[in-house]
């Protein structure tokens, strides 16, 4: 019924349009139309007048439209000064082409001059002109033969001067007998003219008169037409705006408006078959979808393009600790939830494919800590619109506490390591050192290679503590200004060997309006060597790594991009998580257990900041990490 009452208020409004203005309108279409033809008239019979006086002029001015025997000239003289140029220059394929367009140019106006042919003295003189100017074109070809061997320069010229110009001299005999037969025959029409013009000045004051009388009486017929049909229809339609879908307009015409009523008896009978649907299996279909959506675990959110709520299912209404459906229709920041709730639920960072990356958001759901994975999936029209977003909450906190009950063991065990590997070390190095007594070439390769595990195993140590107190928030951080320019430089210092040995071309981009930020230049310096190492790794020789910095709004962006093989799309989401390494990377440093991106995400984590990857295989990989411009921003 909704439908039948828009259709109804539109038709209304064209139903007081039409029966107000139409008569109007046509009338005075038809009131121009009389105009026109009255307007015409006179402009006919005011130039018919003066065509006696100019009319020879006109006449020329026709007759100048089709002069082809000039035009024909005039492209055989460009022949001839093409074959000049080659005569005098040599001949090369420009100036082949230039003689061939001439050419054409010539063959053109001829065809021209056989399409207009109205005397019968022009076939025999045009027939005369193609056969001459064929035996032209056969000669010109001779003639380029000569030149194109450079030893009959002078016979060419001699060819020219024998055979060639005649043959010019004939053409254009040729064509001035056209244009004069032509000239005559502009003569003899200025007089029939002339003699014309008396008559048609009648001729067309008598038809105007009658055309004027007649679109007149035509204009009341077709104006009468046009309403009658359109009165029945519009009685009609005020039926059918008033919800009597069952009507139909009667079409007695096999014209425009006749169509018009048959696409308002289709339109009236889809509204009819509307209404007549079961309204009950849309809802059923509605609440099973609900229901579908009420039961996943995980707790899914969607907002439209305005950040207003508009769906959630019970375990997000547990999460947000919301009630009853007073949270429909407002937006995201009036919920009274936790700020990094509330931040979680606008998407950032949507990539190509309409998901964001997954982040991990820490929150207190009634005062008990509480650890989420947050991605967002975009929700777009068939045209890529946008109309809203789906915000997936899952809950990792049993999760989160194992792996913080996993990382303090490895930080108890890696401490406990800590003192035997010393003892271990020392003693490896004064045994090196021959303190002890001398060694064989043997006992020192094996001691070299003792120490170089040692030194691994101790790396690794060091990693799996900073990696513990990271986590746990107990490293300390020395905030200070950071430019980025210097600390870029004092990171790639120590990487310049591994780049220079294979001949990987590192360009640094820094915006010039790139403001001074606040972090821990040693810990961010170990992110962006970690970075560029994987970059180095995975990047072939005579590769390419790039190193962009730019402000966002209160953050400084840095992009690291290579052009290695790229990350497997199902690798995306876990290559920040410890122990991770992507399997498919056969050259995977020796000794590494992957705990760098691991260190560099808490790391940008203490810094209130974020990082993320974007890649896709065969592409390269390009890594983001945003740091605040100044601290407690993020």
């Amino acid at each position: 019924m909704n439908e039948g009452v828009l259709t109804g208020q539109w038709l209304k409004q064209w139903d007081a349009c039409a029966m107000r203005s139409l008569s109007f309108k046509i009338g005075l279409g038809y009131f121009a139309l009389i105009c026109i033809n009255v307007l015409i008239a006179i402009f006919a019979i005011y130039h018919i007048n003066q065509l006696g006086s100019p009319i020879d002029q006109i006449l020329r001015e026709n007759y100048r439209n089709v002069n082809a025997p000039g035009k024909m000239v005039e492209a055989l003289k460009k022949q001839e000064l093409a074959q000049y140029a080659m005569l005098e220059n040599g001949i090369d394929s420009a100036r082949v082409v230039q003689f061939a367009t001439f050419r054409n140019e010539f063959l053109n106006w001829h065809q021209r001059a056989i399409e207009a042919i109205a005397l019968p003295t022009e076939p025999p003189l045009l027939d005369s002109i193609a056969s001459s100017h064929s035996t032209y074109l056969q000669q010109s070809a001779q003639f380029q033969s000569l030149l194109k061997a450079a030893i009959a320069v002078n016979q060419a010229r001699q060819f020219q001067q024998d055979n060639i110009f005649p043959l010019v001299a004939e053409i254009e005999t040729f064509c001035i007998e056209l244009h004069r037969v032509n000239e005559n025959a502009i003569s003899d029409a200025d007089s029939k003219a002339r003699a014309r013009s008396d008559r048609a000045t009648w001729a067309i004051i008598i038809i105007s008169t009658f055309a004027i009388i007649i679109s007149i009486l035509v204009s009341i017929n077709f104006t009468q037409t046009i309403l009658r049909p359109l009165k029945a229809t519009t009685e009609t339609v005020r039926r059918i705006s008033q919800g009597q879908l069952n009507q139909k307009v009667r079409i007695t015409t096999n014209d425009e408006i006749a169509e018009l009523g048959r696409e308002f008896n289709k339109m009236t009978e889809r509204l009819h078959s509307y209404e007549r649907m079961n309204v009950n299996k849309i809802v059923q279909e509605k609440r099973k979808s609900e229901a579908i959506v009420s039961g996943i675990p995980v707790a899914i959110v969607v907002t439209d393009e305005s950040q207003r709520l508009s769906l959630m299912n019970d375990v997000a209404k547990d999460i947000l600790d919301l009630n009853g459906a007073e949270w429909e229709g407002k937006q995201v920041a009036d919920i009274a939830i936790d700020e990094p709730l509330q931040q979680a639920l606008i998407p950032a960072n949507i990539s190509e494919n309409g998901v964001s990356p997954k982040t991990l958001i820490s929150i207190n759901n009634r005062e008990e800590e509480m650890h989420l994975w947050v991605r967002h999936i975009h929700i777009a029209e068939e045209s890529g619109a946008p109309i809203g977003t789906v915000t997936l909450l899952q809950d990792v906190t049993s999760f989160k506490n194992l792996d913080r009950l996993k990382s303090e063991f490895m930080a108890t065990i890696s401490h406990e390591f800590r003192t035997p590997l010393t003892s271990i070390n020392m003693a490896v190095d004064i045994l090196l050192q021959e303190v002890r007594g001398e060694l064989n070439d043997v006992q020192r390769d094996l001691l070299q290679d003792a120490r170089e595990d040692c030194l691994r195993l101790r790396n690794l140590v060091r990693d799996l503590l900073d990696l513990s107190r990271l986590e746990t928030e107990n490293y300390p951080m020395k905030f200070e200004t950071i430019v980025a320019e210097t600390l870029i430089e004092a990171s790639l210092n120590p990487l310049r060997f591994a780049l220079e040995d294979k001949e990987i071309n590192l360009a640094t981009t820094i915006a010039a309006d790139l403001p001074a930020f606040t972090g821990d230049r040693q810990q961010l310096s170990r992110v962006l060597i970690n970075l560029v190492e994987n970059a180095i790794q995975h990047t072939p020789a005579s590769g390419r790594i790039t190193i962009t910095v730019n402000p966002q709004t209160d953050f400084v962006r840095f992009c690291i991009a290579d052009s290695g093989k790229g990350i497997p799309e199902e690798a995306i989401d876990l290559i920040f998580d410890k122990f991770v390494q992507v399997k498919n990377f056969a050259d995977a440093e020796k000794g590494n257990i992957g705990l760098g991106l691991a260190i560099a995400r808490e790391i940008i984590a203490a810094h209130k900041g974020k990082i993320w990857v974007e890649s896709k295989p065969g592409q390269g990989s390009r890594f983001y990490f945003e740091i605040p411009v100044h601290p407690g921003i993020g």
